[in-house]
């Protein structure tokens, strides 16, 4: 630690660490205050001031960290023996209108994450803790807060296009209930449910443009 964390002046005033790993060591602010110097480890009575020093602050510290670090082993391994245990349960959050979410998937791991990579909108928050979401393709659907996770990036992009709607994998038809031809089903931008074009009546022979509203949410 006296060597790979000092700054050297042999190596253009960074530490072994930094050339080694690519960052600052990880320090507590009195430590790295007192090895934040440059120092000429090519000169031996540099090198005996150096150890003398570090000495003496191991001395001072060592035990303070050391117990820290058995409070944190003891906290890891309590919290790995309730995610195993199929205990833990996360603390359910309050959304807003207007937040973004994360749907939870399922991890194949404990130590894989559950957020998925998709983004949506809270639409509506209901009294059964229920969220309508709503996707940039305009798709709305219905989850619980628990199967959800906040969203804090700054340069999420808003807006709406329908364009981008896409038949989610297994969806049926509505009146054949078959999940085939999906390039040729509307999907209602109410109830989310599916409708192959030509089992409609009338049939549709063109997509049409902007949102589209099924019979049943019409009657």
């Amino acid at each position: 630690m006296g060597y790979r964390f000092s700054r050297q002046a042999s190596l253009a005033s960074f530490s072994p660490y930094f050339l080694l790993y690519g960052r600052d060591p990880d320090l507590p602010t009195s430590i790295r205050r007192e090895s934040s110097e440059v120092v000429n480890l090519d000169d031996p009575n540099m090198w005996v001031s150096v150890c003398s020093q570090r000495v003496e602050l191991f001395r001072r510290v060592m035990l303070a960290a050391f117990e820290n670090l058995a409070i944190a082993q003891h906290r890891d391994t309590l919290r790995y023996a309730i995610i195993r245990g199929g205990g833990y349960r996360p603390s359910i959050r309050r959304f807003h209108v207007g937040d973004y979410v994360y749907l939870q998937q399922t991890a194949p791991t404990t130590l894989d994450v559950t957020a998925g990579r998709t983004i949506l909108r809270v639409r509506e928050v209901l009294p059964s803790r229920v969220l309508m979401l709503e996707g940039r393709d305009g798709v709305v659907w219905k989850d619980h807060v628990r199967n959800c996770a906040p969203c804090h990036l700054p340069n999420v992009d808003g807006t709406m296009d329908p364009s981008l709607a896409i038949v989610r994998a297994g969806l049926r038809c509505m009146l054949c209930r078959s999940a085939g031809q999906a390039a040729r089903m509307l999907v209602c931008d109410r109830c989310s449910r599916g409708w192959h074009m030509l089992c409609l009546t009338p049939p549709i022979d063109v997509i049409p443009a902007g949102r589209w509203v099924c019979p049943r949410c019409t009657s």
